[in-house]
Parts: structure tokens; C-alpha cells; sequence
């Protein structure tokens, strides 16, 4: 911007006054004066003037999602020695998250949960979210009444890689991934250190082999102490087919064959290590009512002092270390310690692998809250606090490699078992095979309460026989 500006310049002005008078001629007199004269000069100055300008910008704006609400009620089995006090942590802790959701558990018998489950998918009233045992999965996925996880939703939880590669194979049905992995079973066997050495008997020997597990035992019954050698459900567990085929693959046999086309529990192997299992009783080397027990009864047996050795599950942990809630003796807590199952006479080294999943039901209206719900069950926090609560292994390897797990002497042991687990195959029709196969198992118990004695391989092959002829019509329908 061009402006004129008027300047006043100083200018030093000389002036002489010739003074006329009488008298010789006058000496000039010089007078200097100071005279201000304006000046007009044009000069260029820049200026700086603010001005406003609209200028559109793009911005981005995430919207805030609205506060979680919503009913969630989920079914639990009793997991650990007190269920409803181990879930109500999970609920507590998870609203601190998120005080809007409301979650009721309830605590549904292992008994009585397949028939509820199994009405609940198929339209019936139900749960949001219900546990199921890793080995119901197929039969429960392919009804249509359980939702779908997708991959976002999957990956929300730490995708595939988080979980232990065991667990995460029981997920699935034609991979639909339709319940999340949230605790895993391994099976060992507990014993009485004490009760080993009063028969002197060297628990490094004991569970090196079958073999040498049984001549322990007989070693125990026959060093006059008042406990029964060993001790196992019978006829009236729901974990029938577990046990025996856990000495099943002992023994190199297997469930099904290779392709699962067709039944191979009737193998000569799997016979073998069945018969074997059956024979205890008849042998003298469980208690006179093991036939009648259920799996919470053996526990229970072995807890109480009656028994020196048992096959069982991780979470008979907790129940050791909380004598208050479970009812065990201090003496058997003082003294119990946990070896993997022996290896059976072919060199196979299987245990049973299994535990329990989460599924949301399709009819759940506050879809939402039971994904973040599922969610939170499954965060590296929850999978600790629960996992040692009930006595059962985190299915995250994050968790799972927790300092609480790994250098627990008792955990640790199901810990380097889990690699070598085996479970039932997953395959739709399994629901059917399981019946079948359990069945032909319990009526066997009948047959070994009747023997007087050991029962004889034969018995076993044949009823095996018939309940493979049965299995390989359901698999090629």
C-alpha cells in the first residue's frame, strides 16, 4: 500500500542584514536560524491488515457408542469347589467395566445340562450364554440355534494364534467357530505320597508304565493299610466313556478310525486296555462302591481319605486347597501329588484332553452385552482369576504360561500332560456315537459287578462288537 506522508525537514539558513547608518561602513553581521519548512515526500510502507477467511476444512468425527446395557444370564456348571463364588468375581469384575450390563449366573448340574442345553438350541427358553463340554460342541453347532463367531469378533478376543492349539480344535464344526475356548481338562493321576511310602513303593517306577501302576496298586492293597488302592466312577458317571477310553488309547487303540468313517473301539488294542480298566475291581484294588460312584463321589473318596490313588481333573486342585469348602482332609491335601497318566504297553502316550467352551444363543436379545461378557472371560485377567478359582487351565497361552500355572508343582504337571491330549472326534454326528458308545461302557460295568472276579476280554470284545455295528450304520447315514 502506497501513502504520502508530509515531512518536516530542518534546514540551516544563513542570513545577512547590511546595516545602514552614520559612521563607517557596517561589519556585516552573520545570523544563523533554525527554519522548519514541510516537505511532501512519497514513500512505500508495508502494512499488515488481518483478515477472515472461510476456509472448509474436513474433519473427522468418531461418534461415542452408547453406554452397554443389557440382561445376560448365563448357565455355568459347578466348576471348582464353590461355582456361584467363582462366577460372581467374573460378573463383579466385569461391571466395573461396564455397570450397565446386568449378568446372572446359574449353576446348572453336569447331570441335567446336556437335556437343558440341547432344548435351549432348539428354540426353547434358555440362556444368553450357556458353558458346554468341549466334546458337545459338534452335536450343539450343527442345530442351529447357536450363534456363529465372526472373524472381527474372533479377533476381538485375540484371534486363533491366543489360544492353545488344543482348545482351540474344539471350537468348531465345519469351521464355523461356535464356542470360544474358555477353560481346558487335562487328566493325571493323583496320589497319595504318603500312602506309597508305607507299601514302598517308588512313585518314579509306579506311573512309568500300566503295568507298573498296577503292580503298585497291588502293592498298596496288600501292605495291610485301610485305604483302597485306587478309585473311579462307575456305571453312573457322565464321564464313562472318557475313562475308559483314556486306558483305550493307552493301549494304542483309538475311538474311531483315521478318516472317522468307521468305529475302532473295538480294536483288539482298545479291547485290551478297556478290559485291563474293568479289571480293577475284580482285582480288589478300589473300594467295594466304586461301581455306583459318580466322578463328584470319587473326588470326594479320594478327598476324604478313603482312597490312595484316582484319575482325575485339574480342578481337584482348588478343592485341596480349600478343606473348608470341599470337605477334604488336611491330610490328604499335606500329602497329594500328581503324576501323567503311565504309558501303556504299545508306547502310547495319550491323556484325555477336554474342558468347556462358550456359546451365545441365537435368541439372545442383548446380543452386545453377552459378546462383551464372553469377551471379558476371556481377557488374560479373568482367565487367571477363574482358572485358579475352579482348579482349571486357562485355554490362552498368555494365561496359561502365567507364573501362577507354570511353577505351580501341581498345575504344572497337567501343564506338560496337555501336549500329548487327545479328544473326542469332532464330528456332527458325534452326539449319536457318544450314546451309543457310553451305553455299551455302563452295561460292561453290570457285566463286571457280576463276574465274581475279573471280567474276561471276551466280554468286552463282544459288547464292543455290537455297539460298533451300531456306530458305523449312524456314520454312513
Amino acid at each position: 500500500m502506497r501513502k504520502s506522508i508530509l515531512v518536516f525537514v530542518s534546514l540551516s539558513v544563513t542570513v545577512s542584514l547590511l546595516l545602514a547608518g552614520c559612521g563607517p561602513a557596517p561589519t556585516p553581521e552573520v545570523i544563523e536560524k533554525v527554519v522548519e519548512v514541510p516537505v511532501e515526500v512519497e514513500k512505500t510502507v508495508e502494512v499488515e491488515v488481518p483478515v477472515e477467511v472461510e476456509v472448509p476444512v474436513e474433519v473427522e468425527v468418531t461418534a461415542i457408542p452408547p453406554e452397554l446395557s443389557g440382561d445376560v444370564l448365563i448357565w455355568v456348571m459347578p466348576n471348582g469347589a464353590d461355582p456361584q463364588a467363582a462366577i460372581d468375581a467374573e460378573i463383579a469384575a466385569f461391571n466395573e467395566l461396564h455397570p450397565n450390563v446386568n449378568v446372572v449366573a446359574e449353576i446348572v448340574g453336569w447331570g441335567d445340562a446336556y437335556g437343558a442345553i440341547q432344548t435351549a438350541v432348539q428354540g426353547g427358553e434358555g440362556p444368553c450364554i450357556t458353558q458346554m463340554g468341549t466334546t458337545w460342541v459338534p452335536t450343539f453347532g450343527t442345530m442351529g440355534g447357536l450363534h456363529t463367531f465372526t472373524p472381527a469378533e474372533i479377533e476381538a478376543m485375540g484371534g486363533e494364534g491366543a489360544f492353545v492349539a488344543a482348545s482351540w480344535a474344539t471350537a468348531k464344526i465345519y469351521d464355523n467357530v461356535v464356542a470360544m475356548p474358555w477353560f481346558a481338562d487335562v487328566r493325571a493321576i493323583l496320589y497319595r505320597t504318603d500312602v506309597f511310602e508305607a507299601a514302598d513303593v517308588d512313585p518314579d517306577e509306579a506311573f512309568d508304565t500300566t503295568d507298573s501302576f498296577i503292580a503298585a496298586l497291588e502293592a498298596i492293597r496288600d501292605s495291610g493299610q485301610d485305604i483302597a488302592p485306587f478309585v473311579h466312577p462307575g456305571r453312573n458317571d457322565w464321564n464313562v466313556w472318557q475313562n475308559a477310553t483314556q486306558w483305550g488309547w493307552a493301549y494304542g487303540g483309538d475311538i474311531l478310525t483315521e478318516d472317522w468313517s468307521q468305529a475302532a473301539f473295538n480294536s483288539p488294542e482298545f479291547v485290551a486296555g478297556v478290559t485291563q480298566f474293568d479289571q480293577l475291581y475284580g482285582m480288589g484294588l478300589t473300594p467295594d462302591n466304586t461301581l455306583e460312584l459318580n466322578s463328584a463321589q470319587t473326588d470326594a473318596e479320594f478327598g476324604q481319605g478313603r482312597a490312595a490313588s484316582m484319575m482325575s481333573g485339574p480342578w481337584m486342585i482348588s478343592n485341596l486347597r480349600d478343606l473348608e469348602g470341599s470337605g477334604y482332609e488336611q491330610i490328604v491335601a499335606d500329602n497329594t501329588a500328581i503324576a501323567a497318566f503311565p504309558t501303556g504297553p504299545t508306547g502310547a502316550d495319550v491323556t484325555f484332553f477336554g474342558g468347556s467352551n462358550l456359546g451365545i444363543l441365537q435368541s439372545c436379545e442383548d446380543y452386545d452385552a453377552a459378546l462383551a461378557f464372553v469377551q471379558y472371560l476371556l481377557s488374560k485377567e479373568s482367565q487367571i482369576r477363574y482358572g485358579n478359582a475352579i482348579g482349571m487351565l486357562p485355554t490362552t497361552k498368555e494365561a496359561q504360561n502365567d507364573s501362577s500355572f507354570v511353577d505351580d508343582p501341581l498345575f504344572s504337571v497337567f501343564i506338560e500332560a496337555a501336549p500329548t491330549g487327545r479328544s473326542s472326534p469332532n464330528i456332527p454326528r458325534w452326539g449319536a456315537v457318544e450314546n451309543t458308545f457310553n451305553t455299551a461302557l455302563q452295561a460292561l460295568w453290570e457285566d463286571v459287578a457280576a463276574a465274581g472276579g475279573p471280567i474276561d476280554e471276551a466280554t468286552v470284545q463282544a459288547a464292543l462288537d455290537d455297539a460298533a455295528e451300531t456306530v458305523n450304520t449312524i456314520l454312513s447315514q
